[in-house]
């Protein structure tokens, strides 16, 4: 923990300097094979442990998306398109598993494990790919690499177990938990491109998001006097009507707007496209000056 510690208080130093792309690389590189080097073998750590580990990774993704400690988890690993360590060591043991049951494992190891279902019995059975999950008196018994990984192989859909090579099971897996962060997120000048994702986040400096993080006592734009959320800021506030009229006119081909496109960009139009969204609000992030205060 503590050389992670010390990869990520280099990337912190850098926040702002390198780009997401580039942390996210540094992260995956750097950071995470130390904080899951042999993981099916301790997999079964306690909670507090797993609690340790997984505060080391949530501190990088905030590094890495610019977040503040406000977003909540599920939204933080949504934006940087990360899974949590335990969801990943459980993939791990998925991976270890198919290997076991096609016998792409030394047989030393073949030898640690129970026989299939179908050998027990001359009967046809209806999963004759699972595993015998052997006794387990205690919890740690249930928790360590054989008996939780037949658990998780056992719990896996038929065809899934039945993938004609190991390359073709591990995509399905991962493809299963893996979310996927549009490119155009990591585009732009790195302060407004966190500025950006902290408004998408809802933990802007905007003060309907401070308001709900308990950072103010108001929600109101001083300004308006109405709810200084997104909306109002892009299309409503008066303090900014020329840099927005300057910002429409640059978007004229993305008419009609919506705070949903701003933020999350345009499904159905290509990466350059949304690119070119992208920096014209990135500009108008920068000329409102409103996250300078």
């Amino acid at each position: 923990l503590l050389s992670a510690s010390k990869v990520i208080g280099i990337m912190r130093k850098l926040k702002f300097v390198l780009n997401r792309r580039c942390l996210n690389q540094i992260y995956i590189s750097y950071v995470r094979p130390l904080l899951e080097y042999s993981s099916i073998v301790w997999a079964g750590c306690t909670d507090q442990q797993s609690v340790s580990l997984e505060r080391i990774q949530n501190e990088a993704a905030r590094v890495v998306t610019g977040l503040t400690r406000s977003v909540s988890l599920n939204n933080l690993y949504k934006e940087c398109g990360w899974a949590s360590l335990q969801h990943r060591r459980e993939m791990q043991k998925c991976y270890f598993m198919y290997k076991v049951y096609n016998s792409l494992v030394p047989q030393y190891v073949l030898d640690l494990f129970p026989i299939n279902v179908n050998e027990r019995s001359t009967y046809e059975l209806r999963n004759p790919e699972n595993f015998t999950v052997p006794f387990s008196r205690t919890t740690i018994m249930q928790k360590s690499c054989i008996p939780s990984g037949i658990s998780l192989w056992n719990g896996l859909d038929t065809n899934v177990k039945l993938s004609s090579s190991f390359l073709s099971f591990k995509g399905t897996i991962r493809n299963a938990s893996n979310t996927l962060v549009p490119p155009f997120y990591s585009h732009g000048i790195r302060i407004l491109a966190v500025q950006h994702a902290r408004i998408r986040n809802s933990c802007s400096n905007l003060n309907v998001h401070l308001f709900y993080n308990h950072l103010s006592t108001s929600p109101l734009c001083i300004f308006c006097n109405s709810i200084e959320d997104a909306e109002h800021y892009f299309f409503v506030c008066r303090r900014f009507q020329t840099q927005r009229l300057d910002f429409f006119n640059e978007t004229r081909t993305f008419h009609p707007l919506s705070t949903k496109k701003l933020l999350y960009g345009i499904d159905f139009y290509s990466n350059e496209d949304n690119c070119k969204l992208f920096e014209a609000v990135h500009k108008y992030i920068k000329c409102t000056k409103r996250f300078q205060e």
